[in-house]
């Protein structure tokens, strides 16, 4: 195919009208995304990207995931850590490459959401964010 024949997707979706957009975007999408089957060269889909499925995590036995992003500050992120080695500590051999901290985070989450659903403004979680936006 001469160069003068061929389709550029990103220039169309640049200069064309938004239904042409939208046409291309979405064709431009199945090319990333493949439907169905294995993407090309056997690899699966980076966490992140624009599929559905690296959105969200199931295994076996357990709930479906999503990925999440949020930020913490250093002092928890380096306590998070520590929380992870000492439950290794503690936990069954067999059980510790099962100790995340993501699992921490999700377990932790629970409790205290549990608590806030329980006592309202009298649970630790608004207490802890009231006092710590009083010291700022």
């Amino acid at each position: 195919m001469a160069a003068k024949d061929k389709h550029d997707i990103m220039d169309a979706l640049l200069k064309g009208s938004s239904e042409d957009a939208a046409d291309e975007a979405l064709s431009l999408a199945k090319l990333i995304h493949r439907k169905g089957g294995e993407p090309e060269g056997g690899r699966q889909p980076v966490a992140g990207s624009l599929s559905p499925e690296a959105e969200t995590k199931k295994t076996p036995g357990s709930e479906s995931k999503k990925k999440s992003t949020h930020y913490i500050s250093e002092e928890i992120f380096e306590d998070l850590d520590d929380a992870r080695d000492k439950i290794n500590e503690l936990v069954h051999p067999r059980l510790k490459s099962r100790i995340s901290k993501s699992r921490i985070v999700d377990q932790a989450l629970r409790m205290i959401l549990k608590d806030f659903e329980e006592k309202g403004e009298k649970s630790h979680l608004i207490k802890e964010i009231l006092k710590d936006l009083r010291q700022k």
